[in-house]
């Protein structure tokens, strides 16, 4: 494929803009994203340089998933297709704007705190079958017994005790087991 891909960091410039097309029964969202590049100029000082818009669009699930995860200002992390939409103007001129088609969306988390909450599709389970209320996107707590999905049972259960540097181990005088929370 000859396709070019393209990375942008930036801050929504607007609220997506949901778009439904009845007769296909097709959403999409549209929403623009300002990327400023900053760098050091000569006296050694940050300076924001020229800012470049790009339309941003979505499809189907992912528009909705927007729709309700991306407001004005917010910063986000844009991947996809880069496309070159053309028209003409109100008074005749021809008119270019860079376009993203998007094959990832996201908050950009190095720069706040973000949520997440995993979509549930409810017609993915077979018929017949029994809805958990996991299939139903509800969380559930743990009970006595079950395995960690994650594989961490055995770090956290003392079974690894014994093992260098492990903060079960009762012998570990040097500390090397001992955890500290770093904030950077």
């Amino acid at each position: 494929m000859n396709d070019v891909t393209v990375t942008v960091q930036g801050n929504a410039g607007n609220n997506p803009v949901l778009h439904l097309n009845a007769a296909k029964d097709l959403e999409w969202t549209t929403f623009r994203v300002a990327s400023t590049r900053r760098y050091v100029n000569e006296n050694g000082d940050w300076t924001d340089g020229a800012t470049l818009w790009f339309t941003v669009k979505a499809w189907r699930t992912a528009a909705l998933n927007v729709v309700e995860s991306v407001h004005k200002g917010v910063p986000v992390v844009v991947t996809g297709r880069l496309e070159v939409d053309e028209w003409t103007g109100p008074e005749g001129q021809q008119r270019t704007g860079l376009v993203i088609v998007a094959t990832s969306i996201g908050v950009d988390a190095m720069r706040g705190k973000v949520g997440f909450t995993r979509v549930v599709h409810h017609d993915t389970v077979p018929d017949g079958a029994p809805v958990t209320p996991a299939d139903r996107g509800e969380l559930t707590a743990a009970r006595p017994g079950d395995v960690d999905p994650f594989g961490l049972d055995a770090l956290t259960s003392g079974s690894a005790a014994g093992l260098p540097g492990d903060e079960d181990d009762p012998g570990d005088e040097a500390g090397v087991g001992q955890r500290e929370l770093v904030n950077a």
